[in-house]
């Protein structure tokens, strides 16, 4: 029998496998983010009594196998299952979309006891809450910069100059963040509020978050850089924004 591993895991997604297996994607508190095999899941329930739904936390009995890319799922037993996300709509969007954030960028197998901490802290939070657009910047922003993907917003990138107050800059983020006027060109520029707004929001926490609104201008300039700096490391579509871009709740 492979070594058997029990951590604290976020289940991010779950696909068929066969005709009674599933292959289920966690984060680990103790793994990072893993695959594994969880043979007969879609015929009997009895290990998995609370479901596989993505954004469900509870501890996790995983075991390696030898030779294997996949571990060995041997049950899962829900702590929060947070019923409130799947009972509203934007909620539920809000919440598909922080999973497969971390689904896509956290590198397999290392564990990073932040971002399983700011995904747990972000989904309760929605839960008890109300899903809104601010919330969800400052959490793609602290992922971002938790995995040391962070952009420099109170600097110029290239000269370091931290005096930018209200000035307007340009917003470089495959260059690493915003520039000042002086420093490049051809380059999308970002009005001095929005910057500000910016910086604000990668400062802030999520309880912060909760009283925190941004008018809907400033609030569409924020959401089109933070997006413009996440397709700089995600690859290819991201289903669940494409679906809340649809429902345009929350001018997220």
């Amino acid at each position: 029998m492979g070594h058997l591993v029990v951590t604290s895991a976020i289940v991010l997604r779950r696909v068929a496998y066969g005709e009674a297996d599933l292959i289920v994607t966690l984060l680990g508190l103790d793994t990072g983010r893993v695959s594994a095999l969880a043979r007969g899941a879609r015929k009997s329930s009895r290990r998995f009594a609370g479901g596989l739904d993505a954004g469900l936390i509870g501890e996790a009995r995983l075991r390696e196998r030898a030779g294997a890319e996949l571990m060995g799922f041997e049950s899962f037993e829900v702590r929060d299952d947070r019923l409130a996300l799947s009972g509203d709509i934007a909620k539920a969007a809000h919440a598909a979309y922080a999973v497969e954030l971390c689904d896509r960028l956290c590198p397999p197998r290392q564990p990073e006891e932040s971002v399983f901490n700011w995904l747990d802290e972000f989904l309760s939070r929605l839960a008890a809450g109300v899903a809104t657009a601010e919330r969800l910047r400052v959490f793609e922003l602290g992922l971002l910069r938790a995995l040391g993907l962070g952009a420099s917003l109170g600097r110029c990138a290239a000269c370091g100059r931290g005096d930018l107050a209200g000035e307007e800059v340009l917003w470089r983020p495959e260059a690493g963040g915003v520039f000042c006027l002086g420093c490049a060109t051809a380059s999308e520029r970002m009005s001095g509020v929005t910057r500000q707004a910016l910086e604000r929001l990668d400062k802030s926490s999520l309880a912060d978050a909760e009283n925190t609104e941004l008018d809907r201008v400033t609030g569409a300039a924020c959401r089109r850089a933070v997006l413009g700096l996440l397709r700089d490391h995600v690859h290819g579509p991201l289903r669940s924004l494409e679906f809340i871009e649809k429902m345009s709740v929350g001018r997220s």
